[in-house]
């Protein structure tokens, strides 16, 4: 980074904005293009969800160069969007920002958010977007919601959440990651476990519709609504995963010894449930062309249902020759179990099957036990 550094033009989507176009030490308005996919599938989700929201009220925190709230309004036809942040150079090139991409209805706010959240307003939709960590900021973020929202979180901590660090995971989430083949997961549902409880403390029901990971971040979009009742139904969801570093035995529940002997750490608490929402990602897909989008999507959509955990086949496998993935998830659902691939890895499987089950369709062999039915 040098002093010659200046502010450019960037095009994403609909948006055209003002922004460094990298990080620039003291500067809080950069383009970071890691986060393009993010914002892409955050638009569709959010037009998906429009039709569930009364005024369609945004509230960009930690808004930047606006090129969030921008794109909401441009493409997701939300709006009012009230962009905020504390910084007065953000403000500034947010405010250019938002005069270029001639958005009327808008307004600027600098000021701190936890401290914004005493105004006593509510906006139909929150984005929670901060630099790190959003546990801090998550239960300011429910108090802005009204009735009927819909609450758009993203975590960039994730070596914290992947088990790296257990100190920060329990201060930040009062959670226990796990560093295991399928962290990333986990540390997806531990985000979605604290907010659910964090709204939940406000008799407030949030529950996932759309979430994914890719590369450094977990985004996780809730739809919310107060009831107390709808907030107690939301926390049966949560509860721990337990992994077995002897053997790599998995299950969604509480166990201190595994079927090895062994004992069993655990994950959590974290959501079990589904973090997508199927109708939510038909119309997402409906929404755009794009055929990367599309793969994701799809991706998404297959793991509804499954397991709150994943299986590397290559891992599971080790010792015999690297099979098709197509060919172990045809084996597995021959026998009655569920499989599909994953978005979390290439080399992964999310299937109801267990360890013995998966190693026996890898390997080929038609000696394992089929599933039985209920």
């Amino acid at each position: 980074m040098t002093s010659k550094t200046k502010l450019q033009k960037i095009t994403e989507g609909k948006a055209v904005v003002w922004a460094y176009p990298e990080e620039v030490p003291g500067e809080a308005v950069f383009y970071n293009p890691r986060m393009k996919t993010n914002r892409d599938l955050s638009v569709l989700a959010l037009k998906a969800l429009s039709g569930r929201l009364k005024k369609k009220m945004v509230l960009d925190g930690f808004c930047a160069s606006g090129i969030r709230g921008i794109r909401y309004a441009r493409e997701a036809g939300l709006g009012p969007v009230a962009f905020l942040d504390t910084s007065k150079a953000a403000m500034a090139v947010c405010r250019k920002n938002v005069r270029l991409n001639k958005l009327k209805a808008a307004e600027f706010i600098q000021q701190d958010f936890d401290s914004f959240a005493t105004s006593g307003r509510c906006f139909d939709v929150v984005e929670l977007d901060p630099f790190g960590t959003p546990a801090p900021f998550v239960a300011t973020a429910v108090r802005l919601l009204p009735k009927v929202g819909v609450l758009s979180v993203t975590a960039t901590d994730l070596a914290t959440l992947c088990g790296s660090k257990n100190k920060p995971a329990a201060r930040r989430y009062d959670a226990q990651p796990l560093y295991v083949e399928y962290a990333h997961e986990l540390a997806l549902r531990i985000v979605a476990g604290h907010v659910v409880r964090q709204a939940a403390m406000q008799d407030v029901a949030a529950v996932p519709v759309f979430s994914f990971y890719q590369d450094h971040f977990a985004k996780v979009l809730f739809q919310a609504w107060r009831g107390a009742q709808a907030a107690d139904a939301a926390l049966e969801q949560i509860g721990v995963v337990s992994h077995c570093m002897h053997c790599g035995h998995r299950e969604a529940s509480r166990r201190p010894s595994c079927v090895c002997g062994k004992a069993m750490a655990v994950a959590g608490p974290l959501w079990l449930g589904d973090v997508n929402d199927d109708g939510v990602l038909s119309v997402m897909k409906k929404g755009t062309k794009d055929a990367k989008l599309h793969g994701l999507l799809d991706l998404l959509a297959g793991e509804i249902g499954l397991p709150p955990y994943f299986f590397d086949v290559h891992s599971a496998g080790r010792g015999a020759a690297s099979p098709k993935m197509d060919d172990v998830i045809s084996r597995l659902k021959t026998k009655g179990f569920r499989a599909a691939r994953t978005h979390y890895s290439p080399t992964a499987v999310k299937t109801d099957a267990g360890l013995t089950q998966l190693k026996a369709a890898i390997a080929g062999s038609d000696e394992f036990v089929r599933k039985e039915k209920n």
